[in-house]
């Protein structure tokens, strides 16, 4: 049996909680799969290159959110 939590990105409000995330965590966020998310982030080499560990930061998960809009609770699946 599994222990592990499920992952909850958006708040009570539907708002997305914005923490350091992985690629499969935005890809899940934005309701697309991985291989499209690199996609994406591929437009933006000099600003996502550059990850914490095997995290994206806080300030980049900003970026993104600026980039390609801000996703809505109903997209996660």
């Amino acid at each position: 049996m599994s222990k592990h939590a499920a992952k909850h990105y958006f708040d009570e409000q539907g708002r997305l909680i914005i923490q350091p995330y992985y690629i499969s965590d935005l890809a899940i966020i934005y309701g697309i799969n991985r291989k499209t998310m690199c996609k994406w982030m591929g437009r933006f080499p000099k600003q996502l290159a550059q990850k914490e560990g095997k995290h994206f930061s806080i300030h980049q998960v900003r970026f993104m959110i600026q980039k390609f809009g801000l996703p809505s609770h109903g997209m996660a699946v």
